[in-house]
């Protein structure tokens, strides 16, 4: 049988991909025989590209004889069945057992089909091609042609900047990238990578006569986008906008934070009060000692326990400063401790505490805490009705429409609520060596060329803490810690596992509990999610948006329509 692998079972002939085998070959044979007039035999121009074929089951069809090896079945057919083979042509196939991934030569048995491919590759090289100027051996001339233009190129490798000579690509590119991308040769701008460097000068310095001229500075821009881009951070426009309405003189100057102040402000709270400090990003983590829990829950009972009381001169509060001086609290179960009464907002809490507590609180200095009711599954938005099952969707939801995103950043123009948030989206999206040294091809960020390492490269840089087995991505490394060290989120119904906690709670409420919790506001019938919700809703507005380009009829939902195409497909008419 046919395949291809590109980190999931391809079909030979339409290219269908499958994680899982058993599905992979069910579908496979549904394409029954294999013709000459097969666009995928079409493609196969010449004998250097390797077909790979699954010899976990080697039978004739026509007498339904096994095999043992892809070689005894060749001359079975020849011998028994005379098939038009010919031997003297050379076809690069390559066999693999995919049922249980063991190699065809030494047995050996892997969890992950692409170690299988490496390790035959490597350990049982077909074809061995030899460098001659170092020796290395190569399974595919593939591989040898880009060692030889990488590492022995006639002559070197030459910068175009200043003819310096360079015995390997990937010095070349390095020197390049630190010495010659970054510069801008007409401004002498600096930037982190070459591609903002061509960014930059296609917006600011362009040669083609299609200049769009900013109406503020009158800069001229090569496109509109970049004129658009532009506009975002022009200073002109900026000043304008924010130019008073009354005189200067009368402007008052603005004044200056008290860290001492705001940090005594937290320590009242926090003493004073049954509120839960918190960091969040990507997960809970304490504010005073920043471990990292899951659930909410488990990080109020470790903050009750452990840090009972706050002082000025723990780690954590000298950290208070400068954009990172507001502090998030749970607020849910809010409570006076000095006498036990129970308030509902942060602002009463304050105003109890002065009045009744003489609390050393200066309502002077505002902005020093974050709020939020941590309601498990039902967090609710401080400032509108919305209610969110994730904190991290809140955030989301509060970034977007409560805030005031006047943090411009300066590569892409994006705005964010604080400076805080910027760094992270620069460190994130534009800073690092983001070309890949292997061929050179660029891209945004660590994250985008890390996974072009691991498609392309099969670079695997995420290693399972119980073996020593790495794996492309970490969604592959948590499959395996589920598979071979039964490692994971467990339900605890069923005792199924998942690679995230997220995914379990959505499996335990949908099959488990039944819930069903968003419901229609035509209908009232009730549904699990908004997703689902979306899909019903279809039926009450009635609005016929995707139609068939043969026969012009209309449908509700693109999966009707494209159930229909494929009876046209069925009967010939496309």
């Amino acid at each position: 049988m046919p395949f291809k692998w590109r980190g999931k079972y391809l079909c030979f002939y339409c290219g269908m991909s499958y994680v899982e085998y058993p599905e992979f070959r069910k579908h496979t044979k549904t394409h029954g025989l294999c013709s000459t007039s097969d666009q995928s035999l079409k493609l196969i121009k010449g004998n250097h590209i390797e077909l790979k074929i699954d010899i976990s089951e080697i039978a004739c069809e026509i007498c339904y004889e096994p095999f043992g090896s892809f070689n005894e079945i060749i001359d079975h057919l020849i011998g028994k069945h005379d098939l038009e083979y010919d031997k003297s042509i050379d076809i690069p196939f390559q066999g693999y057992r995919l049922v249980d991934c063991r190699c065809c030569l030494c047995d050996q048995e892997f969890t992950y089909f692409g170690n299988l491919i490496m390790h035959t590759n490597i350990a049982h090289p077909k074809n061995s091609f030899i460098c001659d100027n170092c020796g290395l051996t190569f399974n595919k001339k593939r591989d040898l042609a880009v060692h030889l233009r990488n590492y022995h190129r006639e002559g070197g490798h030459r910068c175009e900047e200043c003819s310096e000579v360079f015995p390997t690509r990937v010095l070349l590119s390095n020197h390049k990238n630190n010495f010659h991308f970054r510069r801008c040769k007409l401004c002498v701008a600096c930037f982190p990578s070459y591609t903002l460097l061509q960014k930059h000068i296609d917006c600011d310095h362009p040669d083609d006569g299609r200049q769009k001229l900013c109406l503020y500075c009158a800069k001229q821009c090569k496109t509109t986008a970049s004129l658009k881009h532009h506009l975002r951070k022009c200073k002109m426009k900026n000043a304008k906008a924010n130019t008073p309405a009354f005189p200067e003189e009368t402007l008052q100057p603005k004044k200056k934070r008290d860290i001492t102040q705001i940090r005594k402000n937290i320590q009242c709270i926090l003493n004073m009060s049954t509120a839960i400090p918190f960091r969040f990003f990507s997960r809970f983590s304490c504010f005073h000692c920043s471990k990292n829990f899951v659930e909410f829950d488990e990080l109020k009972t470790h903050v009750v326990a452990e840090h009972p009381i706050c002082d000025l001169k723990d780690k954590s509060m000298k950290k208070c400063k400068g954009e990172r001086i507001t502090v998030k609290i749970d607020i849910s179960a809010l409570s006076c401790k000095v006498c036990f009464e129970p308030i509902d907002n942060l602002e009463d809490l304050i105003d109890h505490l002065i009045s009744k507590h003489n609390a050393s609180y200066d309502k002077s200095i505002t902005e020093c805490f974050d709020p939020f009711k941590i309601i498990k599954d039902n967090i609710p938005c401080n400032i509108c009705p919305k209610v969110f099952r994730y904190f991290s969707t809140l955030l989301r939801h509060i970034n977007s429409e409560h805030s005031n995103n006047n943090k411009i950043c300066d590569y892409c123009g994006r705005s964010f609520k604080n400076v805080a948030n910027l760094n992270v989206h620069i460190t994130y999206a534009h800073t690092g060596a983001c070309e890949c040294e292997i061929c050179g091809a660029k891209y945004k960020n660590q994250w985008c060329l890390g996974r072009h390492n691991a498609k392309c490269h099969n670079a695997k840089d995420f290693q399972c803490t119980k073996c020593s087995e790495r794996f492309q991505s970490q969604y592959h490394k948590q499959k395996h810690m589920i598979k071979a060290h039964e490692i994971g989120h467990k339900c605890t119904y069923c005792g199924k596992m998942f690679t995230r906690n997220s995914f379990m709670k959505d499996h335990i409420r949908r099959t488990h509990l039944k819930e069903k919790n968003v419901p229609c506001s035509v209908c009232n019938e009730k549904f699990f999610d908004n997703y689902l919700l979306r899909l019903h809703m279809v039926k009450h507005k009635g609005e016929r948006n995707f139609s068939c380009e043969v026969c012009g009829k209309a449908f509700l939902r693109r999966s009707n329509l494209n159930s229909h195409k494929e009876m046209h497909k069925k009967y010939g008419h496309v």
